[in-house]
């Protein structure tokens, strides 16, 4: 909070954006969080969101109704900004998004089947169906032919079948 304080110049700014804070950084995270599905890009966008509010904190009082729509706002257009920003696409590395999310027990072992897939065929499977990705998309970025990344589709999902139905063993 130290960096927006230096921001401002006169004490009861100060006053009025401590009390903004404290009162609307959890509601602020909660929006983008939702909407970034992203710890650092949700706290990239309330982080933004604050700065905004600390140059304009003279315009704000934090005793009116409207204030909690307005830091609502301002998070939820910089959240806009960052996924239009992205793309279409998110950037994230398939692995690291599997250790991320905390999945129940059967999904957990989905992902384990999943990562026992070899590279090629686990991409693919990530690629698609996480990430909404096509084989055209998806043989393009890996330098494949479609019809490659169609069969490595096609593979991928026979070999997690089996390795599923197997308990996760292969045979």
């Amino acid at each position: 909070m130290l960096i927006y304080l230096q921001m401002i110049s006169s004490d009861t700014d100060k006053s009025a954006f401590e009390q903004i804070y404290n009162t609307y950084r959890g509601l602020m995270y909660h929006v983008a969080y939702a909407r970034l599905h992203h710890t650092a890009d949700a706290e990239d966008a309330v982080h933004h969101a604050f700065v905004k509010i600390a140059e304009n904190i003279r315009k704000i009082d934090p005793d009116d109704p409207r204030t909690k729509q307005l830091v609502v706002t301002i998070v939820d257009n910089r959240v806009t900004d960052m996924l239009r920003a992205r793309g279409r696409h998110p950037e994230c590395a398939y692995e690291d998004a599997i250790n991320e999310v905390q999945m129940p027990a059967c999904e957990n072992f989905l992902a384990d089947c999943i990562l026992r897939l070899p590279d090629l065929q686990r991409q693919i499977i990530w690629l698609k169906y996480v990430h909404g990705y096509n084989l055209h998309e998806i043989a393009k970025m890996l330098g494949i032919s479609l019809f490659c990344a169609q069969k490595a589709d096609q593979r991928a999902k026979q070999n997690l079948k089996n390795l599923y139905e197997n308990g996760g063993s292969k045979r």
